[in-house]
């Protein structure tokens, strides 16, 4: 009998490290998306603001398409499961990323095709091209922010 005790006992102290353990991952694994997708809206506006002037400068348009087709290609594991408002965490992020998962990814290859596209045109020195490119990647933004994020509170 105080074997079958202490084994519970045991059991219910490992068990409770486990989930204090996993909380400070999903904690870091959240404030490091929330601090990606900053970067993605800071290079956005940047890109935005650069267009807006009669004389781009390319090597910003560069730099900052490059951001954002980057963290457009490693975006959907930022959202492991368990990375939820389930953690006590406060994020945006709405069910529907691991409920609906394959409109997640759809919404994510969408971003990437045009991040990339825009990367590319950045990358040309066009600045006709990259204008062009420019309000698919927003569009893609927007599309996903609808979807699969909280309004802000």
């Amino acid at each position: 009998m105080k074997h079958l005790i202490l084994g519970a006992a045991v059991a219910a102290i490992v068990t409770t490290a486990a989930a204090q353990n996993r909380a400070p991952a999903a904690a870091d694994t959240i404030h490091a998306r929330q601090a990606r997708y900053k970067q993605m809206g800071a290079a956005m506006k940047g890109i935005r603001e650069e267009l807006r002037g009669d004389a781009p400068s390319l090597d910003a348009l560069r730099r900052d398409s490059g951001l954002i087709a980057g963290y457009a290609l490693q975006l959907l594991r930022w959202f492991p499961p368990g990375s939820g408002a389930e953690t006590g965490v406060r994020t945006r992020a709405r069910p529907e990323i691991w409920t609906n998962n394959h409109g997640f990814h759809r919404a994510g290859a969408d971003l990437l095709v045009a991040a990339r596209a825009l990367e590319a045109a950045a990358r040309s020195g066009d600045v006709a091209r990259i204008r062009a490119a420019a309000p698919p990647v927003a569009r893609a933004c927007s599309a996903c922010h609808d979807d699969y994020r909280a309004p802000e509170q």
